[in-house]
């Protein structure tokens, strides 16, 4: 089937429409998806999520180049899985470095989250200036080491070594 009749049949919210845009682009949509997500399983279930949009989308879309309309939304969704996916690891990382600190091995959940804040507040107002900026990016942003010592124009090394004694103090 043509682009122009998959657009109107999805402009009439036709589920032929739909059908037959899964025919014709979902191979397409998974090589686009596979190029940024190294899962199998993250590509399936972001093509149907494509499609989806797609059918959202149309109308009040009305694209001229049904293939570049669609291989642009999965790219935007394969971009935001991977985004999703790299933050989630960053963040478990964060927290395992972080774990150390708390002690007798109490968990966040299970303490006052209010009197946690409060004390970490009280602390980091003790440090430097510089301290808290390399502290706040890495575990409040969750910048990678190397980006906060850029940020904070010291060597990875030293940034390191600083979180090293930070988390000791904290």
């Amino acid at each position: 089937m043509d682009d122009g009749k998959i657009i109107a049949l999805l402009n009439e919210r036709s589920e032929t429409g739909l059908s037959a845009l899964k025919q014709k682009y979902e191979r397409l949509i998974l090589k686009v998806l596979r190029g940024i997500l190294n899962s199998p399983q993250d590509a399936e279930e972001c093509a149907n999520d494509v499609l989806l949009d797609v059918w959202n989308r149309i109308p009040p879309d009305e694209p001229s180049n049904l293939t570049a309309y669609v291989c642009k939304i999965a790219r935007r969704r394969s971009v935001d899985r991977f985004r999703y996916n790299t933050a989630e690891c960053r963040n478990q990382a964060l927290l395992t470095e972080l774990s150390e600190c708390i002690p007798s091995g109490v968990t966040v959940e299970e303490g006052d989250a209010e009197e946690l804040s409060r004390l970490l507040s009280e602390w980091l107002n003790e440090l430097s200036k510089r301290s808290r900026r390399l502290f706040t990016l890495r575990y409040f942003f969750g910048e990678s080491v190397k980006t906060a010592a850029r940020e904070c124009k010291i060597s990875e090394t030293a940034a390191s070594s600083a979180l090293l004694r930070l988390r000791a103090k904290l």
